[in-house]
């Protein structure tokens, strides 16, 4: 009963928004990559430098949570690579399965969730794990897509995604203690608001195009394995050897042990990298981290 309660609360609304998108994009067929675009210039961006802003976030209150992203982020790609190379994947396939296990959700699965089981009081540590892992999000997600092989032409696709700019410029902002105007503040909350709704209908989108074919086979138990199980694993080890405690431990472990996350896909996208398979991955790792998180949350709560 209780974990039905937890999987109820905590779960169950993320997954009635991608069935909604799942559905819409059956009947209305809309076109995901001027969505998608729009996710990443414009709504992504806001919803960061809004956050940062909002909970007062600097560069001090950054320091354990960056070192544990840097930490969890190195271990799940070296750990991917060695998977991907041992299988004899293709280029393409090789960065999706990258992508997909070693960046998190922590955006529009982790953030509400840990509202949804921790309540507010949980938010303020939510908010800090989320920019510290939207740091390889927008930087070294980038970096593993981008088909440049010359190091200053990825680093002018880099330039070209926004998000990384916004949280520098929130992060200078709220060091220095400069106060956003009103009608500025109110009009980059209110479109923030709609940011996590936004990717989540994305992913909705996404899956409902999505295509299995059998060369998917052997990548989702493998990433499953090392997204949903070994990930967690590490992470616990290493909030152990940094000695985050309590609640800030628990949002911490809850928050990167979450599916997949979505902004890769659309990097997938763009940048033409197998984002049937990172999609198919995504689905797969969504569904059955309702049964994981659940357990989870019931284990350290």
């Amino acid at each position: 009963m209780e974990l039905a309660v937890i999987f109820n609360t905590s779960i169950l609304p993320l997954f009635i928004i991608v069935a909604i998108a799942f559905v819409y994009n059956r009947i209305c067929h809309p076109d995901i990559s001027q969505i998608t675009n729009l996710a990443i210039n414009v709504f992504g961006p806001i919803f960061i430098f809004s956050s940062v802003i909002k909970f007062n976030i600097t560069l001090l209150s950054l320091i354990k949570p960056v070192i544990f992203m840097t930490l969890l982020t190195s271990i799940m790609i070296a750990l991917a690579h060695l998977i991907a190379r041992s299988i004899r994947a293709t280029e393409d396939e090789r960065v999706s399965f990258i992508l997909a296990c070693s960046m998190v959700n922590v955006g529009n699965f982790g953030l509400p969730l840990i509202y949804f089981a921790f309540g507010k009081n949980a938010e303020a540590y939510s908010i800090l794990y989320f920019a510290a892992f939207s740091i390889p999000l927008s930087t070294v997600a980038i970096y593993i897509s981008s088909k440049e092989i010359n190091f200053s032409k990825i680093m002018i696709d880099m330039a070209r995604i926004p998000i990384f700019h916004a949280m520098v410029i929130a992060l200078i902002l709220s060091g220095m203690s400069i106060n956003i105007p009103g009608p500025i503040s109110k009009s980059l909350n209110l479109l923030s608001q709609a940011t996590i709704p936004l990717l989540i209908f994305i992913l909705g989108i996404q899956l409902s195009k999505m295509k299995f074919t059998m060369s998917h086979a052997k990548f989702i138990p493998l990433a499953l394995g090392l997204r949903l199980i070994i990930s967690p694993a590490v992470a616990c080890l290493i909030l152990a050897m940094i000695s985050v405690t309590g609640l800030e431990k628990q949002v911490a472990m809850i928050q990167t042990s979450t599916p997949s996350a979505l902004l890769p896909l659309m990097y997938a996208i763009r940048f033409n990298r197998s984002p049937d398979l990172l999609a198919a991955i995504i689905l797969v790792s969504t569904v059955v981290s309702g049964i994981t998180l659940t357990l989870l949350i019931k284990t350290i709560s």
